[in-house]
Formats: C-alpha cells, sequence, structure tokens
C-alpha cells in the first residue's frame, strides 16, 4: 500500500511540474505554390494571421515561405490552412540544405594539393561510398610492400577475408592460402602483411594511402576513397644484403592470381566469399624490356580483365620513349590496362617514360602528400610526407576507377554482372576521355591529358542517361598500321577514305615521306620510333611505328 502511494504521489507531482514547465515554442516554415498570383497581405487575412509570416520567394508572387510558431500552431493544423488557400497548388517543408564543396576534416588536407588537380572534391559531392548502389564492397588490390594494421589512417579501409578464418591455422575458403585474413605475403610466404618485421617497407603505404587513406577521420590525409577496402598483397623482397627492394615476376603472377582467385570466387558465389577487386595498382615495373619477353605476365591483364578488374600500372621513371627504349607492363598489350605517367602540379611532364599509344595518361606524381610506413623511426619522426614519381601517379588512376564503381548506375551495374570485360572497357573510356587536354602532355600519352575525376563521372552519367550509347564507346579502333615493328614498308587499313598522311620523327619534327596505294615508304630513314597523322573522311588518328631492319 505504501508503494502505490508513493508511487501516485511521484505521478502526480511529475504530471505538476510538467504542466507548469515551459514549452519551448520554435518557428517552422512551409513552402507553399498557388496557381494565380496572390500576395502576404490576402495570405494573412485567409488565414486568420495564424502564421507570424508569408513571404514571397518569387517575382510572379506565386510561389511563398509560410512561417509559424509551434507555440501557436501544430504541423497538421498548419498544413491544412494552406490546403484550403484559393489555387492551392503545392506544399512542402522548408527545411536546410546541406552546401556540397565536400571538405573532409583530415588534419594534413591543405598539403594535399593534388586533390583540386583531379578535381576529386567535386568528385566526393557526388560520390564518397565505399560500396556500389547494389551493396558490393569496393575492394581495391595494393600489390606492393606491406602495410601495418596498425596505421592510424587505415582503420577500417583494410579489407578482410572473412571466408576464412583468423589464426586457426586452416584453409577456411579452399584457396590455398592458410589464415590470409587481410591478404597474403608472397615473400615470407604467410599471412603478415605488416611492413613491420623488417621495417624497410617504404613504398607500399603511400601508394595505398593516394588510394584509401580513411577520410574525414580526423586523422592525417584523405584518399581519394574515403570508405572503400585495400586488399594488400606483398611481393617484396628484402632478403638483399644490401637491403635493396625487388620482386621477380613469378611474385608477379602469383600476386595476381591470388587477387584473381578472389574475384572468380565472389562473381560464382554471387558474393558469398571472395571480394568484388574492382582495380589493381601496381606501382612497379621493368626498364628496358618489351611484351615479347614477357608474354605469360602480359597475357595477365586479359585475364584479370575477363573478371571484371582494370589494373593501373606506372610507367618507367626515366624520361624515355618507352615505345623505344622498353618498359614493362607498359608495352602489355591490353585494354584492361591502364598505364599512368607523371605530371606536377603545373601539369607539366615530369620525369617518366612517355608514348602516344603505350603510355594511356598522366597523374599528379611530383610532391604528392601521402602516408609513410608504419615503422619505428616513422612513429618517431611522423607518419606523413612527400612521395614522387609514376609510383604516386598511378594510384590516383586506381583510386579514380573505384570511385566509377560507387558512382555507378543501374545501367552500368547490369553491364558490370553481365559482361565484366565490356564494362572494364567502358571505365577506361571515361577514365581517358574525361581527361583535362594540357599542352604540355601533347604527344606524351594516348590520352594527352591529365586524370579528371569529376569529368569522369559526368561521362559516365551520359551513358548512364543515353546520351552516349555502348556502341559510340566500344567503337574498335578504325584506322591499323601494320606491320609493325616493321622494315619500312607500311600497309594501312582503314573504315573510310585516307584523306592524308602526315610523318613526324621522335622529337616531333615533320619528315617527308611517301604515301600512296594505302601504303606508307619510308626504308630509306634510320631505326627509330615515327608518328603518322592519318587524316580520314571523318576523323584523324596519331599512330606510332617502330621501324626495325
Amino acid at each position: 500500500m505504501l508503494r502505490f502511494i508513493i508511487t501516485l504521489y511521484l505521478f502526480v507531482f511529475s504530471c505538476q511540474l510538467f504542466a507548469i514547465s515551459p514549452v519551448k515554442s520554435v518557428k517552422r516554415s512551409y513552402i507553399v505554390a498557388f496557381k494565380e498570383p496572390t500576395s502576404a497581405i490576402v495570405l494573412n487575412e485567409l488565414t486568420a494571421y495564424k502564421f507570424t509570416e508569408f513571404e514571397s520567394l518569387n517575382p510572379e508572387q506565386t510561389i511563398f515561405k509560410a512561417t509559424y510558431s509551434t507555440g501557436t500552431l501544430d504541423a497538421p493544423n498548419a498544413e491544412q490552412l494552406l490546403y484550403l488557400l484559393p489555387n492551392f497548388l503545392l506544399l512542402q517543408e522548408d527545411t536546410k540544405v546541406e552546401l556540397r564543396a565536400t571538405i573532409p576534416n583530415d588534419t594534413m588536407l591543405s598539403h594535399q594539393r593534388y586533390l583540386n588537380i583531379v578535381k576529386a572534391y567535386q568528385a566526393w559531392d557526388l560520390t564518397r561510398s565505399g560500396t556500389n548502389r547494389r551493396g558490393d564492397t569496393i575492394v581495391i588490390a595494393v600489390v606492393d610492400d606491406g602495410l601495418h594494421l596498425k596505421h592510424p589512417d587505415f582503420q577500417g579501409n583494410i579489407w578482410i577475408n572473412y571466408a576464412d578464418t583468423a589464426g586457426n591455422n586452416k584453409d577456411d575458403d579452399g584457396n590455398g592460402y592458410i589464415d590470409d585474413h587481410n591478404g597474403w605475403n608472397f615473400l615470407a610466404g604467410n599471412n603478415d602483411i605488416s611492413d613491420s618485421n623488417y621495417y624497410q617497407g617504404k613504398h607500399g603505404t603511400p601508394v595505398a594511402g593516394i588510394i584509401g587513406a580513411t577520410g574525414n577521420d580526423s586523422t592525417g590525409i584523405a584518399g581519394l576513397m574515403w570508405h572503400v577496402k585495400l586488399m594488400i598483397v606483398d611481393i617484396r623482397d628484402t632478403t638483399s644484403q644490401q637491403g635493396v627492394n625487388f620482386a621477380f615476376q613469378s611474385d608477379v603472377i602469383q600476386a595476381y592470381s591470388y587477387v584473381l582467385h578472389q574475384r572468380k570466387l565472389y562473381n560464382a558465389t554471387k558474393g558469398k566469399k571472395g571480394a568484388f577487386v574492382a582495380a589493381i595498382n601496381s606501382s612497379w615495373g621493368l626498364d628496358g624490356r618489351f611484351a615479347k619477353d614477357a608474354p605469360i605476365w602480359c597475357a595477365f591483364y586479359d585475364s584479370l580483365g575477363k573478371y571484371g578488374i582494370l589494373t593501373a600500372a606506372a610507367t618507367s621513371n626515366a624520361y624515355v620513349s618507352v615505345d623505344l627504349v622498353g618498359d614493362l607492363p607498359t608495352l602489355c598489350q591490353s585494354p584492361h590496362l591502364i598505364v599512368v605517367s607523371n605530371s606536377n602540379d603545373q601539369d607539366q611532364q615530369t620525369q617518366s617514360g612517355y608514348s602516344e599509344t603505350n603510355v594511356d595518361l598522366s597523374a599528379p606524381g611530383t610532391g604528392i602528400e601521402t602516408t609513410y610506413a608504419y615503422t619505428k623511426l616513422n612513429i618517431k619522426n611522423g607518419l606523413y610526407g612527400s612521395f614522387n614519381g609514376t609510383s604516386a601517379a598511378a594510384p590516383m588512376v586506381t583510386g579514380a576507377i573505384g570511385i566509377l564503381h560507387a558512382y555507378a548506375c543501374e545501367k552500368l551495374m547490369d553491364l558490370i554482372e553481365s559482361d565484366p570485360q565490356s564494362a572494364n572497357l567502358l571505365m577506361r573510356r571515361f577514365i581517358l576521355e574525361g581527361v583535362d587536354i594540357v599542352p604540355d602532355l601533347a604527344g606524351k600519352n594516348a590520352a594527352n591529358g591529365r586524370l579528371n575525376i569529376f569529368k569522369s563521372l559526368q561521362l559516365m552519367n551520359q551513358y548512364c542517361y543515353g546520351t552516349l550509347n555502348i556502341e559510340q564507346l566500344l567503337l574498335k579502333q578504325s584506322i591499323v598500321l601494320f606491320p609493325n615493328p616493321g622494315n619500312g614498308w607500311l600497309n594501312i587499313e582503314s573504315t573510310d577514305v585516307i584523306e592524308s598522311v602526315q610523318c613526324f620523327d621522335i622529337t616531333g619534327k615533320q619528315v617527308t615521306c611517301l604515301f600512296e596505294n594505302n601504303k606508307i615508304d619510308i626504308t630509306g630513314m634510320a631505326n627509330g620510333v615515327y608518328y603518322f597523322k592519318i587524316t580520314t573522311s571523318k576523323e584523324t588518328q596519331v599512330l606510332s611505328y617502330v621501324k626495325q631492319d
């Protein structure tokens, strides 16, 4: 009985408190549209002055902001008064909108000048997601020299293989690797992807940071993808007594095979196992070699592409014609490979290989602020700093591929699922045709320009909304030059009438050549690389040719 009396007393007391507590009155607004012009005076009279203000929002006086106080009206009564007004047309609540100049709160953002150059902020206005619209978690494979799991700017962004239980010493997913919970280390032959064992991994962490350092986390830098899963595949070799990092082509094949298996498994199980790997970053290569020297390596890009994986690769850091001196994987002929050269913040070609046909585009790669490896020395001196070279340029493109996947419309998603090879070709075209054309890069890469992620997304929109069809984008090269290399007699095959041919040497100087009956004769010229500007009734293309007696 006593408990009941006390409970009743407390109930009555609380009700009295509630009754005497003032209810805070706030102002709220609706936007209301009318079929005919009216005025604030008329609206005030017709609503018996229960709204505190009617403000005209257009010169025609057909749209008004109607403000009321919650101490006088509640929302249903306010709406009912507006519905009953003469010539009523439409009604909506007046709520806040967010300014979409997407600025993350990462502490070192001001040092990332390249974000403005590649139009990352505008791209972030459209998407900052780490998943596509069908819920696939986007995974980017970084084949390099490892990444420490404790680095503060990658928390939540390192891929986890949930099909393999960590620490049970079993190959749960049957892929041939025991406990590959976060990836694999092909140097050590174990699951330790960390750069901590040798404290020599200086390359993979800067590369990974450009792609996917966690964004808007009040820490360090923002990766191009704020939310992404980075599959770390370690191929470095630090066993040299000189401490030189290197890898073998066999390591590359193993690493690519591991990544490919994960995507194949994902496709086959409809996402229950494996990983939706959209792209691989390859910020390494081999100077002075040609595609004929590495047929298995080069063929792998088509194998990856068959299942929907694009690879972005760094070209040589030497300022040379890669057509002439050779470079791998630059010269591997695959539409599923995008080769990237290095430009600075003035859009000038910097120390990197060039080719009008085999280097696809440029991206910023000079003075790039990014993450440093989680080593004892860096923990003491700082986990961020400058990174340079084509190794920095390639991950710009890799990150762009991930952003394109995050933004892909339903039409493109259908293609990714039904025909991943064609979807890859589209993604490639969006990137190459979305570049900013830069005079200093003319003739240095196939696109004659530098990466612009926002323009690539705009091209995707054109495709998605029907103003650009797949036939236009997947059109095969309409002018073919063969044999190439050759000894100076070339055949030109074209679907259209050839109107003119101009010949240039490797320096860009025009040289005399004989064009007759769809053949070009430069037999009297020295061995080397030449360029032919071929104009047909419909287009102009510049094709490279290697003369080799």
